[in-house]
């Protein structure tokens, strides 16, 4: 199947359907790639401001990940 098909399908899902979804595909990541569960631990239990991305560093980061050159 097409991904595209799928996430045509997906986008009429009801609201609590594709939060579930959301869900089960982050358990799958998990299984697949422990060492990003254990970083994503590791930030969220960071109490110290100072390690902590403002929003703009946040988008910053992600434009530069998803241009590829």
């Amino acid at each position: 199947m097409d991904l595209a098909i799928i996430q045509k399908e997906l986008e009429t899902l009801a609201p609590e359907e594709q939060d579930r979804l959301a869900a089960y595909l982050t358990v799958l990541r998990m299984k697949r790639m422990p060492e990003h569960a254990e970083e994503l631990s590791r930030r969220l239990d960071d109490r110290n401001p100072d390690h902590w991305l403002t929003l703009d560093e946040l988008k910053e980061k992600l434009s530069k990940e998803d241009d590829p050159s």
